[in-house]
């Protein structure tokens, strides 16, 4: 039977938001709220599920240059006391521009995973690419998604950058992607059973890594507030090219989720092995 994990979006994927949640619980019982979720999501179509491969993050620095395939994709995830990128090599490798806004970051710890991120992102994509870290240059393109490339320009992938809990998440592929995260908060805890309150934050992630990789990060919902940005963007992206998303397994209540535009046949997961040891 084909898995559930992977679903071929091609309309609003039925965002909730903790506010229609709560007043959701006030005229109907909880088990009408989720049939009510249900019947905002498309019947989805099942696609065959990736294979996913759980590696070790220290296997990062020994990735070979490649080209990641069509529907390939790469996540790293990672603390930001991951060891193998020194403060040093985070310094020389940050533009002017990032230190800048780095420093801009109202705490220490806010900074230092913002540097962590850029640091170790250039270097996984100057494994694949087969440059040096310092020379993979890091932009963003017209609707705001970043895209990575060497010095010669020959090669262009695309990133995305996300953060769940203690975990800084990086994602690479050679099509347009996106990374959604999400938790389930206290207030959906309150109105919803546990197992309903994760069906929601579950949601929640698919439905940002859709507008990630659809260029509508600034619609992302990481409130607790109804936001009729996602919605209106969500109903944009339901117009054009069918999107994949993947749900990556997470510890405990966090959740997290891949989106390509492409139908996805390998993960390459670097810091989800059991063995892992960063």
């Amino acid at each position: 039977m084909p898995s559930r994990s992977e679903t071929v979006l091609t309309m609003p994927t039925g965002l909730l938001t903790e506010r229609s949640l709560t007043q959701t619980s006030t005229q109907t019982s909880r088990r009408d709220f989720i049939d009510d979720l249900d019947a905002l999501i498309p019947p989805p179509v099942y696609e065959t599920q990736p294979q996913f491969l759980p590696l070790r993050m220290n296997e990062t620095l020994s990735l070979r240059p490649c080209t990641p395939a069509t529907g390939e994709i790469f996540v790293f995830r990672f603390r930001s006391q991951w060891q193998r990128v020194s403060a040093h090599d985070s310094a020389q490798w940050l533009t002017q521009d990032e230190t800048r806004r780095a420093a801009l970051l109202p705490s220490p710890a806010l900074r230092y995973r913002y540097i962590s991120s850029r640091a170790v992102l250039r270097l996984a994509v100057a494994r694949i690419l087969g440059c040096q870290p310092d020379a993979v240059d890091l932009r963003d393109d017209a609707k705001g998604r970043m895209v990575a490339q060497d010095a010669t320009g020959e090669t262009v992938l695309c990133a995305d950058i996300a953060y769940a809990g203690v975990w800084i998440m990086l994602g690479i592929s050679a099509s347009y992607l996106g990374l959604g995260t999400s938790l389930p908060s206290l207030a959906s805890s309150q109105v919803l059973p546990s197992s309903d309150s994760l069906l929601f934050s579950n949601q929640r992630a698919r439905d940002n890594s859709v507008l990630s990789a659809a260029g509508h990060r600034s619609a992302i919902d990481h409130s607790n507030l109804a936001l009729s940005e996602s919605v209106a963007a969500l109903a944009s992206v339901s117009k054009g090219e069918p999107w994949y998303v993947f749900e990556l397994p997470m510890p405990g209540q966090l959740c997290a989720s891949v989106c390509s535009s492409k139908p996805l046949s390998t993960i390459l997961a670097f810091g989800w092995s059991k063995r892992n040891d960063a």
